[in-house]
């Protein structure tokens, strides 16, 4: 079993090797009283750990950077570009008052073959007005104790412990002033229970001048205006945008670079506007792959069944089928799920109609004999975990290279196929849908309506 780490703050080796210099805690900008309002900058350095010989192994290294008032506590978190929490969501507003289903800083790292969600410490902490050593309070499902308050670099700060229901645990240090994160261990669970370590360090903080600060929240105002415009779920994860939201993303392009412009926020839009150019080539690139498939006849294929048996296209001709490729495993569940659940609601609806569904499991594991029962059972626990009835099926992944494989043109699964009742297809989308709660699959379910009335 991996090691715990100690709590409290120790001056290990281990701190000071991975933190580097950021340890060193930064006084207020000089010329300002500690309680003085307005708006303040910090900057953190970040790392996940995993525990082992000596300072362990540094699986990821972030930065965060906060914009904080009287008001509200704006975020921003820089992640591995590629395969770390995706830009929508790297920023938004954070702090005692926000609520659980709120979007909070987080990573969002690969472990296992499965992109896990992980929560950051909270980077701003109401302190009690009476508080003292002892003294316990909630915050955002976890339970805080403050266990002493001491001075650090001039820095008066509150030693917090922090602990919630599922058995994780942090360490805090904050400004005992503004409650402001200044330090911060804790502990991390990934895989089936692997404890890892994540730190963070404040490593700069700066009091904005007030031309500073009215043009960083004219910035972060356009910010959070357009994220609101994505209407991305807080769990999404996932990178690639729908076309609608790239379209809104660019169409505001021009006015974020403008307001950023020599802010601490500029290093955000920058990224913004080179995701955008990469989601409108694979945009342009699925496009294209629809066009050439679109009423071409379906290919041929033969799928062997979770829950054994086969299914061959022979079997389904005369009806119009919707083919869903996904991973169909059962542990963790994330993104897009839930839009499985809209498939099967859609199915039960219009199953009279002619119609069947067919999920098409990616799951690494039916691709490799050792691992071929695991693959199977994870497919038949979500299927029964979610109420499926719809078959789930799998090849040795040549359906879904004949089709266009989505994630060769840096794009993601699930890939929906519908072939009509003539053999044809009908519909390609790569990635998920924009789902409508009122109306569930509407993009999907138009594409069916648009073929059954021809």
């Amino acid at each position: 079993m991996s090691p715990t780490p100690k709590y409290p703050f120790s001056p290990s080796a281990t701190l000071a090797t991975i933190l580097l210099c950021c340890t060193v805690l930064i006084n207020p900008s000089p010329g300002y009283a500690a309680d003085e309002p307005g708006i303040v900058h910090n900057e953190y350095s970040g790392a996940l750990i995993q525990p082992g010989d000596g300072d362990g192994q540094v699986l990821r290294r972030f930065e965060v950077q906060t914009i904080d008032s009287p008001a509200s506590c704006f975020f921003h978190l820089s992640d591995d570009l590629r395969q770390g929490c995706p830009w929508p969501d790297s920023y938004g507003v954070t702090g005692p008052a926000t609520t659980q289903n709120q979007l909070q800083p987080h990573l969002l790292y690969p472990y296992d073959g499965t992109p896990w969600f992980l929560a950051l410490p909270p980077l701003k902490v109401a302190l009690p007005a009476d508080i003292q050593p002892g003294h316990a309070w909630t915050q955002n499902g976890w339970q805080l104790t403050a266990t002493e308050s001491r001075t650090v670099e001039n820095l008066q700060i509150w030693q917090l412990e922090a602990r919630e229901p599922r058995g994780r645990r942090q360490s805090l240090q904050v400004d005992a002033t503004s409650g402001t994160l200044v330090r911060a261990e804790a502990d991390i669970f990934m895989g089936q229970g692997d404890q890892f370590l994540l730190t963070l360090v404040r490593s700069a903080t700066k009091r904005l001048t007030a031309d500073e600060a009215q043009a960083v929240d004219k910035s972060r105002a356009a910010l959070l205006q357009l994220q609101a415009k994505l209407g991305r779920r807080p769990d999404a994860q996932l990178a690639e945008l729908s076309q609608r939201q790239v379209t809104d993303a660019a169409a505001v392009l021009d006015e974020l670079t403008t307001l950023a412009a020599g802010t601490t926020l500029e290093r955000l839009t920058r990224q913004i506007r080179a995701d955008v150019e990469i989601q409108k080539k694979r945009l342009e690139s699925a496009a294209g792959r629809a066009a050439s498939l679109m009423s071409s006849q379906a290919p041929d294929f033969t799928l062997n069944l979770a829950t054994g048996g086969t299914l061959s296209s022979d079997m389904l001709k005369g009806k119009t089928v919707i083919l869903h490729f996904w991973d169909y495993k059962d542990s963790p569940l994330s993104e897009p799920y839930g839009q499985t659940g809209y498939l099967e609601f859609l199915y039960n609806r219009l199953r009279n109609q002619n119609l069947l569904v067919v999920g098409i499991s990616t799951n690494g594991d039916l691709q490799t004999p050792e691992n071929l029962a695991r693959g199977r059972r994870a497919a038949r626990k979500i299927a029964e975990f979610m109420n499926l009835s719809y078959p789930i099926g799998y090849d040795d992944g040549t359906l879904l290279k004949t089709l266009g494989d989505p994630r060769e043109a840096r794009g993601q699964l699930p890939l929906w196929v519908v072939i009509g009742d003539d053999g044809k297809v009908k519909h390609y989308h790569p990635g998920y849908y924009e789902i409508d709660a009122a109306r569930g699959l509407k993009e999907l379910e138009a594409a069916l309506s648009e073929d059954a009335g021809k």
